[in-house]
């Protein structure tokens, strides 16, 4: 190839990571992209928006923290996966949370502060037993009403530019 020229990466697809099907390949290749940082494993591979970890296999995308959770937890995560460490590219599996595991750790917050999250959120929209948690200073808040807070801030935005 030429100087200037740039090819682009062909994906074919993004495949699913399921317990017991990740592919050899892909375990090894993910293994080699990951930095040891005191107790966190950076991810060293390529991440969309700088901020998603993601492997390419083969023309083929592996969200990587789906790997991380598949290989250490061997169970399907359930909705989004973060880093619950704080690190932004952290692929330690002991360290990710999906859905149901920071919903668990607010539930067993709120009982150690004496709250029960149950029944409607203070504005009336949504069932604190889902979307309540607790701040450290005692207030009950909804993560329903903060997002949709968020989202109507980020839309008045766009319509002032």
């Amino acid at each position: 190839m030429g100087p200037g020229i740039v090819t682009a990466r062909r994906i074919v697809r993004t495949a699913p990571v399921t317990p017991g099907a990740v592919p050899a390949e892909v375990v090894w290749a993910f293994r080699d992209r990951r930095h040891r940082v005191g107790d966190h494993r950076i991810w060293q591979g390529t991440a969309d928006k700088g901020t998603t970890p993601v492997l390419y296999v083969d023309d083929v995308r592996y969200p990587a923290r789906h790997v991380a959770w598949v290989l250490h937890h061997d169970t399907e995560p359930v909705g989004l996966i973060k880093a619950g460490c704080g690190a932004r590219l952290c692929v330690h599996g002991p360290h990710l949370t999906d859905d149901i595991s920071r919903q668990r750790e607010r539930l067993l917050y709120a009982a150690l502060h004496g709250v029960t999250l149950a029944g409607p959120c203070p504005a009336g929209t949504h069932d604190l037993a889902e979307h309540g948690y607790v701040r450290p200073s005692g207030a009950i808040e909804c993560r329903g009403c903060d997002n949709a807070r968020r989202r109507t801030k980020s839309l008045e935005g766009a319509r002032a530019t």
